[in-house]
C-alpha cells in the first residue's frame, strides 16, 4: 500500500474537465440567491477570496454555480477550474494534500495558453487541513495568474494574515441562511426586479438621514406596484417560517449544528463542556427578543460572565445565534439572543410544522427572522456587521436599533402580541431621546404607510425588501 493509493480522481471531482458543462455535477444547482453576483464578482476580481458560512448554509452549492458562470458566462476554460473538496477523508492523508493538488492541477489540466489564461482553484472546507492558509499563500506565490477562493465556517476567525502579506487582491464575503426573497422568488412565480427591491433599502437610510420620506414613499410604492398578487407573499411568510422551499430538513439542520459544534468550532477554540453551546442555542430559541441577565445566563450554564462571553462570541462568529444589546450602554449586563435560521429554531423547539403552529411560537419565529433581516439590512448601510441593538427605558422599548451608515439611529418595533404598548409612543420615546425623526412599524397585517415620522410595513413587505 502506497500514499498514492489514496490520491484522489480530480476529473472526477470535476467532471466539467471532460464534458465541459459544470451543470452536470452533482451539486450543481441553477437557482441564485439575491446576493450571488457579488460573491461571483469577488472571486473574478481578486486573488484570495474567502465565502464563510455555517455547515449546510450552500457553499458547496455556491462554488459549483461560480465555476459554471466563469466558464460559460466569462468564456473560461473548463480545465482551468478547479474544485477541491478539502473536507474529504481522501485530503487527510499528508501534511501538504493542498499544495500537492494545486501543483498536479497546474502540471497536467490547467491551460495556461488559454484566453483568459488566468487559473480559478476554489477550495471547499479549506479549515479541513490545519495548515490551509500557509498553503494557499505559497500557491498563490508560486502561480501568478492564479486565483483561490475558499469557504470556510467562519470568517472572524480565520488567520489569512500571511495571504494578505503577499500584498494581493483579496476579500470576503458572508453566506447566511436564504432570506425571504430569495425562497419566496424561487419558490413562488414572483418577478420584481432586485433594484427596486434595494432602492428601498437606500431610500429608508436617506429618509432616516434627512427627515424627508418622500422618497421612501415613492420607493415603496414601486414595489407594491410591482407585485401582481401581495396574497402570495403573505401565505408565504408563514411557509418561510417553517422551512418551506428550502432543500433542508429538521434532521439536517439538528446534524449541521452537531458538526459545528463538535467538528468546526475545536479546530478554532476549545471549551472544557461544549453541551453548553447546545443549551445556548436552546435559550436562545426559546426566548428570542428577550431582555435575559448575563450574571442570570452565567447560573444556568455554571460558568463565569467571561466563559459565557466566549460562548456568545464563538456562536455568533460561526452564524448559529447573534447577541443584540442595550443600545448606548457601554456595560453589558443584559442581551438578547436570536437563532439566525428559522429551520434551525424549529430544531431547536422541537417544532411540529403538519399543524397550525400556536401563535406564541409563530411570534418567535417572527421575531428572530426580523432580526436575522435587519443584520443584512445593516451589511448594506455599513459594508461590516453592523450591530442590531435594542432599547429600553422605564416602561416603555424598542425591539431592535439599526444605524445608517452616517450614524442616524432607527428604531424598529414588531408586533406586541398583548396590545399594550402602542408602536407610535415606543418609536416617539426613542426619537426623543435619541434626537431622530423616523422609526419603522413591522405589523402583521396593516397596509403600508408611510408617515413623517413613522413607517409601517406589513410584514411580508418588510421581509421582502429587506
Amino acid at each position: 500500500m502506497q500514499r498514492t493509493d489514496f490520491t484522489p480522481d480530480y476529473r472526477q471531482l470535476n467532471p466539467w474537465w471532460d464534458s465541459g458543462d459544470v451543470s452536470e455535477a452533482d451539486r450543481y444547482h441553477s437557482e441564485r440567491r439575491s446576493d450571488y453576483k457579488y460573491k461571483l464578482d469577488r472571486v473574478r476580481n481578486n486573488r484570495f477570496v474567502t465565502i464563510a458560512g455555517a455547515a449546510g448554509s450552500g457553499k458547496t452549492t455556491i462554488l459549483h454555480q461560480i465555476a459554471h458562470d466563469l466558464t460559460i458566462e466569462y468564456g473560461v476554460y473548463p480545465q482551468n477550474v478547479m474544485y477541491l473538496p478539502l473536507g474529504d477523508s481522501r485530503f487527510q492523508i499528508g501534511s501538504d494534500v493542498l499544495a500537492d493538488a494545486v501543483d498536479e492541477f497546474a502540471t497536467y489540466y490547467w491551460r495556461q495558453d488559454t484566453d483568459p489564461g488566468t487559473g480559478y482553484v476554489l477550495i471547499d472546507d479549506a479549515h479541513a487541513t490545519d495548515s490551509w492558509s500557509e498553503q494557499v499563500r505559497d500557491c498563490l506565490d508560486k502561480y501568478d495568474n492564479l486565483t483561490i477562493a475558499v469557504t470556510l465556517p467562519t470568517v472572524a476567525r480565520a488567520n489569512t494574515d500571511s495571504i494578505e502579506k503577499l500584498n494581493i487582491e483579496t476579500s470576503s464575503d458572508l453566506l447566511l441562511p436564504p432570506k425571504y426573497y430569495d425562497v419566496i422568488t424561487e419558490t413562488r412565480d414572483i418577478e420584481v426586479n432586485k433594484e427596486v427591491v434595494r432602492s428601498v433599502r437606500d431610500a429608508l437610510e436617506s429618509a432616516a438621514d434627512t427627515g424627508d420620506v418622500t422618497g421612501l414613499e415613492s420607493a415603496v410604492n414601486s414595489v407594491l406596484d410591482s407585485i401582481e398578487s401581495a396574497s402570495t407573499l403573505k401565505r408565504g411568510v408563514r411557509e418561510f417560517l417553517q422551512g418551506s422551499g428550502r432543500d433542508v430538513t429538521i434532521e439536517d439542520v439538528r446534524n449541521n449544528l452537531e458538526l459545528t459544534v463538535y467538528r468546526d468550532v475545536p479546530r478554532y477554540q476549545q471549551f472544557d463542556d461544549r453541551s453548553d453551546l447546545y443549551a445556548l442555542c436552546a435559550i436562545a430559541a426559546m426566548y428570542p427578543g428577550q431582555t435575559l441577565g448575563l450574571k442570570n445566563l452565567s447560573e444556568i450554564l455554571d460558568c463565569d460572565r467571561r466563559t459565557l462571553q466566549r460562548y456568545i462570541d464563538v456562536l455568533e462568529d460561526f452564524f448559529i445565534l447573534t447577541p443584540s444589546y442595550q443600545y448606548k450602554h457601554e456595560r453589558r449586563r443584559s442581551v438578547r439572543l436570536y437563532v439566525r435560521d428559522p429551520v434551525l429554531m424549529g430544531s431547536l423547539l422541537d417544532l411540529d410544522y403538519d399543524g397550525l403552529l400556536p401563535t406564541d411560537v409563530e411570534q418567535k419565529l417572527i421575531t428572530a427572522v426580523t432580526f436575522d433581516h435587519l443584520k443584512r439590512l445593516g451589511f448594506r448601510f455599513h459594508r461590516s456587521n453592523a450591530p442590531v441593538d435594542f432599547w429600553e427605558s422605564g416602561d416603555t422599548d424598542v425591539d431592535f436599533v439599526l444605524e445608517t451608515g452616517d450614524g442616524t439611529p432607527i428604531p424598529i418595533v414588531t408586533p406586541d402580541p398583548s396590545g399594550d404598548r402602542a408602536a407610535g409612543d415606543r418609536i416617539e420615546a426613542f426619537c426623543e431621546e435619541h434626537d431622530c425623526t423616523l422609526g419603522v412599524k413591522v405589523s402583521r397585517d396593516a397596509e403600508p404607510d408611510i408617515e413623517e415620522n413613522m413607517a409601517t410595513l406589513p410584514l411580508w413587505l418588510f421581509l421582502f425588501i429587506i
